[in-house]
């Protein structure tokens, strides 16, 4: 079987932590529900997990509406619950390799960011993507959903290193065996968008412009592709996910409202506060005075 040269870069990424996995504790974020009515690049519906390569990634996310920070060292493996969502924000340059785990289909990129510019920008890049259609299947299953559930008592956090391991292996004997995905149906090349999204909401450089040169298409055609699928234009759908995810740190009060923003990829904070007033009918201070109230 010939290798794609990304497949080549996945594959040497796997066998390479395989090879000396680090006695590193599998973090992982599990408060997730799908709410009603949202897309799915909101949050990302399906477990996955990213895999730290090279550099120190600095990550938070939101539990119990409480701000949690955490950084994801080289080896280090981060389980993200379908439903959940981590906002990067990058201290100094790092690569990961992230594993998607949808129902139809697998796809595992290489992912490289720099360190978070004072405007909060964060410039990154995929260095390789492969997909498959084939899955783990039952076997996976069951070991996802293990990762999400209590530790071992009397093996306490080595639990989910042992069934890392074991999930690891089985994405790696996938990649090996498994027919690649070459033909971007209309179905995959949405998946993909939206993953994209997901993978990019906090940065301030996202963009229709910035998204259709990623997928290799005209503008105005991923325009038309866009709007086909999500029936709204590319710049209202990222505010929409912007804005529900600013929600989550308004509930904390250690975060003024530019410090929102920033964080939600906002670059003008009267911008910010116009496209929240129109999608919630109040400000970001009325918000957070009336939950004090």
């Amino acid at each position: 079987m010939r290798f794609s040269p990304d497949r080549k870069k996945v594959m040497a990424a796997l066998s390479d932590w395989l090879d000396s996995p680090p006695n590193l504790p599998i973090l992982r974020v599990l408060e997730g529900k799908r709410p009603a009515n949202e897309h799915p690049a909101f949050f990302m519906e399906v477990p996955r997990l990213i895999v730290g390569i090279e550099g120190r990634g600095t990550f938070l996310t939101i539990e119990k509406d409480r701000e949690i920070v955490f950084d994801l060292a080289p080896g280090q493996v981060l389980f993200l619950a379908p439903c959940t969502w981590i906002c990067p924000v990058p201290h100094a340059a790092y690569r990961s390799l992230g594993v998607i785990f949808r129902p139809d289909s697998t796809r595992l990129t290489i992912h490289a960011r720099r360190a978070m510019a004072a405007d909060g920008r964060i410039q990154s890049r995929y260095l390789a993507q492969w997909r498959t259609q084939e899955t783990l299947g039952p076997k996976g299953d069951h070991l996802l959903q293990l990762l999400r559930g209590a530790r071992a008592e009397r093996l306490g956090e080595r639990t989910f290193n042992l069934l890392m391991e074991i999930l690891v292996a089985e994405v790696a004997a996938l990649a090996e065996r498994a027919p690649e995905h070459l033909r971007a149906t209309q179905t995959v090349l949405w998946q993909s968008v939206c993953d994209y999204i997901s993978e990019h909401w906090s940065d301030p450089k996202l963009g229709r412009d910035s998204a259709a040169r990623f997928f290799n298409r005209h503008p105005n055609h991923f325009s038309r592709f866009f709007h086909e699928h999500a029936q709204q234009n590319f710049r209202t759908y990222v505010n929409e996910v912007r804005l529900e995810r600013s929600l989550h740190f308004l509930r904390d009060l250690r975060y003024n409202a530019t410090d929102v923003a920033n964080l939600c990829g906002f670059t003008d904070l009267q911008y910010f506060i116009r496209c929240f007033r129109q999608r919630f009918g109040l400000t970001p201070g009325a918000y957070r005075k009336r939950l004090e109230d």
